[in-house]
């Protein structure tokens, strides 16, 4: 089987910007650091980002263009019993995955109920408890929210059949 490439330069560069940026830089991390006194923790994330984030990304790109193999593949080639850890970030990147569906189901709710004043009087009552119906507590379980499930499904089926020019499904 032959591998899969990306279908264009954009494409790739997209992903990985996304990939590496991630959801908390733009929507929790700017937030926090406002609200707790605001571009001083811009110092010490940007030090993170160029002295450890930007050279362990282009590192991982390097190895697996150079070795044109999967994570696992690849760290177990360069180092034998190493292979667990692109296992983990295979899994890593699974867990994420989950989890921004769920957020992209919520953000499709999000935008029908702007077209609308449901929410007006009292936005934060209404997204936690009409829309998501949280509980009391993580030991009390809600039933099912099916405007979120419906999200999720579209979200599902955009994933499946990306929209990506030149990309197809193969079975």
């Amino acid at each position: 089987m032959a591998r899969q490439k990306w279908g264009s330069r954009w494409a790739f560069v997209l992903a990985a910007i996304g990939s590496a940026a991630g959801l908390g830089n733009a929507w929790r991390f700017p937030y926090m650091a406002y609200s707790n006194g605001g571009g001083a923790f811009y110092i010490p994330y940007f030090i993170a980002l160029f002295l450890a984030g930007i050279p362990i990304l282009m590192a991982e790109f390097g190895i697996g263009q150079g070795l044109q193999s999967s994570a696992p593949k690849a760290l177990g080639k360069i180092s034998k019993g190493s292979e667990f850890i692109g296992w983990w970030a295979v899994l890593t990147g699974a867990i994420i995955t989950f989890y921004y569906n769920v957020i992209m189901a919520w953000i499709f709710n999000y935008l029908y109920f702007s077209l609308g004043t449901a929410w007006k009087d009292d936005p934060k009552g209404f997204f936690f408890g009409d829309f998501l119906k949280l509980t009391d507590g993580p030991g009390q379980l809600g039933g099912l929210r099916w405007p979120i499930v419906i999200g999720l499904l579209i979200i599902l089926v955009m994933d499946l059949f990306d929209f990506e020019e030149g990309y197809r499904i193969s079975w």
